[in-house]
Formats: structure tokens, C-alpha cells, sequence
């Protein structure tokens, strides 16, 4: 028995110390559960059960000090990537805009107009945007700002060229990437580049 923090904290130096957790990328330990650092999120503001991976669920459980892994995640992650900030003072500016009835542009327009590097927009169902924000950000992005379209809906996927067509507008589908990390994967993106393909490929690749 123990309280749930100091448990928690033993269970994440048993995963650590375990050769099975090699080459799993960023793993999260929970009430016993291991988890997809890329698939996990906070699904509650106050329950100390609030940490779950919404899409694909568990890579594993722990039982009595050992782990019982379930399956290990496909996409490339950490060391297979190209991404390295260890010589970056500061990251490119990507800002996140938000959709919903009758949703004003003048919060993509303000982004824009400061410069920023890319625009995430947290869409409604599958990724999709209000007219006006959607018009500001496919200029945008003729523009050379790079738009990435994600959703504010908890779970499942943002599909590329789905009903929105992507390849036409320039866009970036995000995936099952939520804002904020498609927003953390789009900085690390234009450090390498600012082309949209590439980027696409990036956000289908890890």
C-alpha cells in the first residue's frame, strides 16, 4: 500500500530500470499503466487517475514490480528523428487559434500580422474551421505560413484531405496529435524546413 504519488514514482524507476523499455520512446507511468509519451493526455482537472493514452490505449501494465508490455509504439520517436535543439536558443513561433460558431479571424489575422512561423487551428469535428478563420489561414498559408489543422475533440484522428482538401489549401493534417502537441511537432518541424509536404510527411511520421 502506499499513497498514489510515492507509488507512482516507484513504479516510473522500475519501467526505467527495465531493458524491455528500451527504444519506446518517452514513456509515461500512471496507476500501473505505461504509456505513449506521443498518445498520453490529461483527461481531468482534479482526478489523480488523470493521465490516459486517449487513441491507442496502454503500452503496458505493471504487476508487483515487473511490467507486462502489450505491444510498442510504430512511429519513429527521440533518437530516429532529425530534430535536435541542443544548439537552438529559441524556437519558431507557431501560435494556436481556436474554432467554433460564428468564431472571429481576428485572433489568425493577429498572428499573422506578428510574424508567426505557423498557426495550429484547434478545429471542430475532424479538423474542420468557421469560413472566416478558414479564409484568413488558407491565405495564410498561400503566403508562406505553415497551417496545421487539428481538432478540440479529445480523441481520434484529423485526416488528411478528408473534408477538407489539404493539398489544395497547403495545409498540414495533424493527426491524432491534439493543438498543443501538433503545435510542439510543427516548432520542431520548421527548424528543418517550411515546405508543407515535408511537414505532412514529419506529422505522418512521428
Amino acid at each position: 500500500m502506499s499513497a498514489d504519488g510515492p507509488f507512482n514514482l516507484y513504479n516510473a524507476v522500475v519501467t526505467a530500470a527495465d531493458k524491455q523499455s528500451a527504444n519506446r520512446g518517452v514513456l509515461v507511468v500512471m496507476n500501473d499503466t505505461v504509456m505513449d509519451g506521443r498518445d498520453v493526455t490529461k483527461t481531468n482537472t482534479t482526478d489523480v487517475a488523470t493521465f490516459k493514452a486517449v487513441n491507442y490505449g496502454p503500452l503496458g501494465y505493471i504487476h508487483n514490480g515487473k511490467i507486462d508490455y502489450q505491444r510498442t509504439p510504430e512511429r519513429k520517436h527521440t533518437t530516429s528523428t532529425p530534430f535536435d535543439v541542443s544548439k537552438l536558443t529559441a524556437l519558431p513561433k507557431v501560435g494556436i487559434v481556436y474554432n467554433y460558431a460564428n468564431a472571429s479571424d481576428l485572433p489568425a489575422k493577429a498572428l499573422v500580422d506578428a510574424g508567426y512561423d505557423g498557426i495550429v487551428s484547434a478545429g471542430v469535428g475532424n479538423g474542420n474551421l468557421y469560413k472566416t478563420v478558414f479564409d484568413t489561414l488558407a491565405t495564410a498559408a498561400h503566403n508562406g505560413t505553415v497551417v496545421v489543422r487539428s481538432s478540440r475533440v479529445p480523441t481520434g484522428a484529423t485526416t488528411q484531405d478528408a473534408e477538407v482538401d489539404d493539398a489544395k489549401y497547403g495545409f498540414v493534417a495533424s493527426g491524432t496529435l491534439n493543438p498543443q502537441k501538433a503545435r510542439v511537432l510543427l516548432q520542431l518541424a520548421l527548424t528543418q524546413t517550411k515546405d508543407p509536404k515535408q511537414i505532412q510527411t514529419m506529422f505522418n511520421q512521428y
